[in-house]
């Protein structure tokens, strides 16, 4: 392996933090890594659809204090172009950086598609929300819906934020709303298998939401929805997940909309050491999980171009989804493509660990444990659990009520940092922390000193 071989990075999101992540673990040689990014800090966004709802908050990590621990060099900047005869990178301030192998996370852009809908597009999007929570529960609003663009296929936010919805109106005892989604899907999380779908549909059944799959929204005026399909529904607002367009980054082939051409290697198409991931390339499903894998990929394949030996990897993806409900979190996992053919599964039980909202092999146990890299974990897959779905579940509400137990034992004793800890095995089972003990968090980080 060449000394000093020199990687830029090219995002400040999952994907990019996956990429360093794992070129740190990969790379004997520790290459001269530059960490390009706009933003100054990284949203774990999954959590964001449980905030409004006082069950989580979206977690921020400052890109400048994570690269520092990963020995990168960060420059808060926006990429500009890809120059692949020079083997540079060009940021917005002119300043080129030269790489041996490139790899570019910046992401999609997300745009406004339907017009007087709350787009809901993560952590800053919260707080339109629970205005919007509030509307509902003053009786201002009877009838909303949720919309998912056509193209997109990544629609479980939408889901999640229906059933915490539902919930929450239950729980408030806020009676006579009409909720209803409307998804271009065949079935609801079809890309999972049909047993996904079936559970998914039983669970809005259950909360009384109404779905109208196959199908599109396209005006939203005057208290009527129309669809692709010429039917409208009556409705007071509308919540809508954003469109997502390609990033069209100068130097680098793009499809129609804007995304990045990509092998099954991940590598740029006809450029060797440049390596696109994460939303803004042309693999169509934007999710975190797959973006990690998507960086992992592309890290291996960086290893080997550097002059480690091993054949290259090719992207192979799983996808993995927590979905959260309002009562317990569902487990989803699917193999896409390839020889497995079965359907996906569902379970109650965590199907991967630590059972993170993104499944990153190196970016879940990092952020899990918040330490160095040296003997974190990685990602495991785990089988569904043999017990029935009830079973799961009473043994899943046990685990919580053991360790919310053991958190209030250890605060009694000042044993506050204990304490915190259980609060984390809390949020591992649920994939939130009910509101009670959120207070209960803050008040306890201040006791500690932290």
């Amino acid at each position: 392996m060449k000394a000093t071989p020199r990687v830029v990075i090219c995002g400040g999101g999952v994907a990019a933090l996956e990429a360093l992540l794992a070129l740190r673990e990969m790379l004997v040689i520790p290459p001269h890594i530059n960490l390009v990014a706009p933003n100054a800090d990284f949203v774990y966004q999954p959590m964001a659809v449980a905030e409004p709802f006082g069950q989580a908050h979206s977690h921020v990590f400052e890109l400048k204090a994570v690269a520092q621990e990963l020995d990168a060099h960060i420059h808060p900047q926006e990429l500009v172009g890809v120059e692949a005869e020079e083997r540079c990178v060009e940021l917005a301030s002119g300043v080129r950086l030269e790489y041996d192998a490139a790899i570019i996370a910046v992401g999609a852009q997300r745009a406004a598609w339907l017009s007087g809908a709350l787009h809901f597009g993560g952590a800053a999007d919260t707080a339109a929300f629970a205005a919007l929570l509030e509307r509902l529960e003053q009786g201002r609003v009877a009838r909303l819906a949720f919309a998912a663009p056509a193209g997109l296929s990544w629609t479980l936010p939408l889901y999640e934020l229906a059933l915490l919805t539902a919930s929450r109106l239950a729980e408030r005892g806020t009676a006579g709303v009409e909720l209803t989604i409307v998804t271009p899907e065949r079935e609801p999380l079809s890309i999972f298998g049909s047993t996904a779908s079936a559970m998914l549909r039983g669970q809005l059944l259950d909360r009384g939401i109404r779905i109208r799959a196959e199908a599109t929204a396209e005006t939203l005026e005057s208290g009527r929805l129309t669809l692709s399909s010429g039917e409208t529904l009556e409705v007071d607002e509308a919540v809508a997940l954003p469109r997502l367009e390609g990033p069209r980054v100068r130097g680098l082939p793009a499809d129609d909309e804007g995304f990045i051409r990509v092998d099954e290697h991940c590598r740029v198409d006809g450029m060797e050491e440049v390596y696109a991931v994460g939303d803004g390339s042309s693999f169509p499903i934007k999710q975190g999980g797959i973006a990690t894998q998507q960086a992992d990929v592309a890290a291996e394949c960086v290893v080997s171009q550097l002059g480690a030996s091993g054949p290259l990897s090719v992207f192979e993806p799983t996808l993995r989804g927590m979905l959260l409900t309002g009562i317990a979190p569902g487990y989803l996992r699917s193999a896409l493509g390839g020889s497995e053919t079965k359907d996906g599964h569902v379970a109650a039980n965590a199907l991967w660990w630590p059972p993170t909202k993104i499944a990153g092999r190196y970016l879940g146990p990092y952020l899990a444990h918040l330490g160095t890299l040296g003997g974190r974990p990685s990602l495991e897959d785990r089988p569904p659990s043999a017990r029935s779905r009830e079973g799961s579940r009473k043994g899943h509400d046990e685990a919580r009520e053991l360790a919310l137990t053991f958190a209030l034992a250890d605060a009694r004793c000042e044993d506050y940092q204990s304490a915190l800890s259980w609060l984390e095995v809390i949020e591992r089972l649920d994939g939130i922390l009910p509101a009670d003990c959120l207070d209960k968090r803050d008040e306890w980080i201040a006791l500690a000193g932290r």
